[in-house]
């Protein structure tokens, strides 16, 4: 079963964390680029995660998911997360959430809010 969180601002307790609902899905942290030291060890940059529901039943859930992220009435919002890494284990990361934009990063279509994507750049681990 999921468990992903979130809370406004960084550094955020686990047990302050807001879970989601309902649930994204999500491929987990990714990275923007991949580049190999002399030694041949990968050095991945740019953390980030795209968090998905493919539908959304009404403006008001849709609506209080971006409050939950901050995003109702900003572009974008410092967050603490909890979400699934590379390994599929969750961890606690500090980022930078970003509103989706209509016809990019989310749909009404069908009497339905479809496709609603939020994505959390410039990953951190919490301090």
């Amino acid at each position: 079963m999921s468990d992903y969180r979130v809370a406004d601002g960084f550094n955020v307790a686990l047990g302050s964390l807001t879970t989601l609902d309902p649930q994204p899905r999500s491929a987990g942290i990714q990275y923007t680029r991949q580049s190999f030291a002399g030694n041949g060890t990968p050095i991945n940059e740019g953390p980030y995660v795209v968090l998905i529901w493919d539908v959304i039943g009404t403006k008001t859930q849709y609506q209080s998911l971006l409050t939950t992220f901050g995003l109702l009435s900003a572009d974008s919002n410092d967050v603490t997360v909890y979400v699934r890494d590379e390994n599929f284990d969750y961890v606690r990361m500090n980022g930078k959430a970003i509103k989706p934009l209509p016809g990019t990063g989310v749909e009404y279509k069908s009497y339905f809010i479809r496709d609603f994507t939020i994505l959390i750049r410039d990953l951190e681990d919490v301090s």
